[in-house]
């Protein structure tokens, strides 16, 4: 006798440090949950529970979180693991997929294409995004004052108090690139110095990292930071 399979959704955990970042992915996913089941939201901390996909957000994170991501690859909770990224480049690609990334998502594809890629990382095959743009109508830490999503990234660097030399090489873009971006985040964020916008930045909740000591939501079996 045949049986029909059910169609059954596919269970989810976001990863980043910063729990503005987590929460818009999770807004985002929840009208899909009937396919994507966001079942933890990871702030520090590597999923406690097993999941088909721990969704990584390179936002804040040097070198796109590559040593964060190693760990999430060996983690025996997690089958596989997929970066959600504004811009990579054909290197970035090899030294990813060399680590053993199973796909890389651009944040400019659409709440549906998202869901699209994930199911299929899910069912095994790898999934790299043809291209990558910039989005205009996502959230991230700096929005609501006009950051760009590249000056939040470098600003979320500048906060965590690295100089224009590592942020450039954390990045992968110039010094230059980076005076450029530090010129405008002054300006938005009403400062004059280095001081005044790192003293703006943390006190600021969208750049709070780690968040809450605990983060719930959609997600009953959200993840907890025990420090």
């Amino acid at each position: 006798m045949r049986h029909h399979h059910r169609h059954h959704h596919i269970r989810v955990a976001l990863v980043n440090d910063y729990e503005l970042v987590v929460r818009g992915i999770e807004r985002m996913l929840q009208p899909f949950q009937d396919r994507v089941r966001v079942v933890e939201l990871d702030v520090r901390d590597n999923p406690r529970q097993s999941v088909d996909i721990a969704l990584f957000d390179t936002y804040g994170h040097a070198h796109l979180g590559l040593g964060r991501v190693a760990s999430l690859i060996r983690d025996p909770h997690v089958k596989y693991v997929a970066m959600y990224t504004w811009a990579v480049s054909p290197d970035q690609i090899d030294q990813i997929k060399a680590a053993g990334v199973q796909g890389v998502l651009a944040k400019s594809m659409s709440a549906d294409a998202l869901v699209s890629a994930l199911l299929q990382i899910a069912s095994g095959h790898a999934f790299f995004s043809a291209g990558f743009r910039r989005a205009k109508t996502q959230c991230w830490p700096g929005s609501d004052f006009g950051l760009t999503a590249r000056e939040s990234e470098v600003a979320a660097l500048l906060a965590e108090g690295l100089r224009n030399k590592e942020i450039s090489a954390a990045l992968w873009v110039s010094e230059n690139t980076v005076k450029t971006h530090l010129k405008s985040i002054f300006q938005k964020a009403g400062v004059t110095s280095r001081g005044e916008a790192i003293v703006r930045l943390t006190r600021d909740p969208g750049f709070e990292r780690r968040g809450e000591p605990s983060l719930s939501g959609a997600s009953s079996a959200a993840k907890r930071d025990d420090q």
